[in-house]
């Protein structure tokens, strides 16, 4: 028992992580608390740390759980996200300093360079040949030449900021879970001048709207999603939703936003314009959350119980629940519909489904710690898969279901 009552804040959440990871596959853990705030709770959902709270009868609460096959996800320093440009292009980035380019048609490494303290997540502005790199490490967002890596400018974005997106107009927005901010970056003759302003309690995966002219913001702490224009910062509405929500997609006519809700286990919709429209249960923490090209599935990976719901996008009724490997991460449509793919961190495979017929149709062993997928521009059936454990990114033949080899950052 790790007992945890009298800290406080980062320090809890830390010492959970450490505690979590020495234990051996299989072996339960229990964690008594003073309190169980949204960041706490929001650390260990995005850690993998699969458990139950409850309230202590004196006061308290505590947390129960069992150790899985890896580690935390964001304490091991290995291959995370990573993403695909129209050049052929796919770019990966560490949980660590390390930022690089890959040829996705020759499969060799073109460009690493060194850049953050911790990075996270990244986003492309193809126009204008850039990379956006989140660093919580310290707590700023990097901007990268996107061909050789270089660093042209690097900005302030407090709260540790995770989740960058950058709209066609290339303004970059990224959310600070920590101080319950959203950072926006818009680009200028000098470079880039950023605003930070207050959204709410814990927001986390920001969406720019097809316009580009407001993003969407899920608060997990207050049950909302905060839709701020771009041009200014300002805040134009409030809509809520189901309890915790934490990913968006947009319906590509653009008239609809899904919100997939961690505490409730919900999806929600909502319209452009911030109405409440339905909602409807997915499952245990649900949490990543994707749409098929032509609109008309959405699909949610539920962290706690290791699922794959299927809804239809108009009425919200879902078509198919399946089963995934274990803490799938990472869920993403390849761009021409066909294929979904759910990594699975606590497991060495991942799984492929038909996104129409809404079946499995391959289990493939990629490595341990799958975290992301990108998809080769120009060849949607060809996948790149970041393995944080392992620290390597696995290349996945969709049609064929195998794996075709694999690439070292090193």
């Amino acid at each position: 028992m790790l007992d945890c009552r009298g800290k406080r804040g980062a320090e809890v959440g830390k010492a959970v992580i450490a505690h979590f990871n020495t234990l051996q596959t299989g072996a339960c853990f229990d964690v008594w608390l003073d309190d169980y705030p949204m960041g706490l709770r929001m650390w260990l959902l995005e850690a993998g740390v699969r458990h139950r709270a409850t309230p202590g009868s004196a006061g308290g609460w505590r947390i129960e759980g069992r150790r899985g096959t890896a580690p935390a996800q964001g304490s091991v320093p290995g291959v995370h996200h990573l993403l695909s440009g129209p050049d052929g292009s796919i770019w990966v980035c560490e949980r660590a300093k390390r930022v690089a380019r890959i040829d996705g048609v020759t499969r060799h490494v073109a460009a690493t360079s060194q850049v953050a303290i911790q990075a996270s997540h990244l986003a492309l502005d193809a126009k204008a040949g850039r990379l956006f790199v989140a660093d919580p490490g310290s707590n700023e967002v990097l901007a990268l030449r996107a061909a050789d890596l270089v660093v042209e400018q690097r900005w302030a974005a407090p709260g540790m900021p995770q989740l960058p997106v950058v709209s066609d107009d290339g303004v970059v927005c990224v959310t600070g879970g920590a101080s319950g901010t959203l950072t926006i970056a818009r680009p200028h003759a000098r470079g880039y001048q950023a605003q930070t302003i207050e959204v709410g309690i814990y927001p986390h995966d920001p969406l720019v709207t097809a316009s580009g002219e407001y993003v969407f913001v899920p608060c997990a702490g207050d049950a909302v999603v905060v839709k701020v224009r771009l041009s200014d910062g300002q805040i134009a509405g409030r809509c809520a939703v189901g309890h915790g929500p934490s990913h968006l997609v947009a319906h590509p006519d653009g008239t609809r936003i899904y919100s997939a809700n961690s505490w409730d286990g919900t999806i929600s919709c909502i319209t452009a314009e911030g109405e409440p429209v339905s909602q409807a249960k997915s499952g245990g923490w649900a949490h990543a959350i994707d749409i098929s090209p032509d609109g008309r599935w959405v699909y949610v990976a539920n962290f706690l119980d290791d699922t794959l719901a299927v809804f239809d996008a108009t009425t919200l009724q879902r078509k198919a629940l399946l089963p995934t490997e274990a803490y799938p991460h990472g869920l993403d449509v390849s761009p021409d519909g066909r294929y979904v793919v759910a990594t699975g961190f606590a497991s060495k495979f991942l799984r492929i489904y038909d996104a129409d017929k809404h079946v499995e149709i391959a289990r493939v062993e990629v490595g341990l710690g799958s975290s992301h997928t990108a998809f080769m521009v120009g060849n949607a059936g060809q996948a790149f898969v970041g393995c944080s454990v392992d620290d390597h990114v696995a290349c996945v033949d969709l049609q064929a279901g195998r794996l075709t080899g694999t690439l070292s950052l090193h």
